[in-house]
């Protein structure tokens, strides 16, 4: 019986499994370091975001005693931001907000 003849290309095919196997150090390794640059970037938009909406309040508390801002960013998460520096205060915005949406909703009707 004929050993069947050995093929350079076999070789090179089964260093590059070695290489790039499930078990390889190598591979976990790449995995791992790409998993925490990504995790790094998402803090570091999150912060900056954080950033911008504190930089957003402190803006508008120069000119508003008290203010409720609402909406979404251009990613679609929403920003919700409450300033009253008393309980009257944040009573008087929920009475604002309140007589907001009902005379909103009444021009609809």
């Amino acid at each position: 019986m004929k050993k069947p003849a050995h093929n350079k290309n076999d070789d090179k095919a089964s260093k590059q499994d070695e290489n790039f196997s499930p078990n390889s150090a190598n591979l976990n390794e790449l995995t791992n370091s790409a998993i925490i640059k990504y995790l790094q970037n998402r803090i570091n938009v999150r912060n900056e975001k954080r950033k911008d909406v504190e930089l957003l309040k402190s803006t508008v508390d120069e000119f508003l005693n008290s203010f409720i801002i609402l909406g979404y960013t251009f990613d679609g998460e929403p920003v919700n931001i409450m300033s009253a520096h008393n309980q009257q205060e944040a009573d008087s915005l929920a009475t604002l907000v309140n007589k907001v949406f009902i005379h909103n909703q009444q021009r609809d009707d």
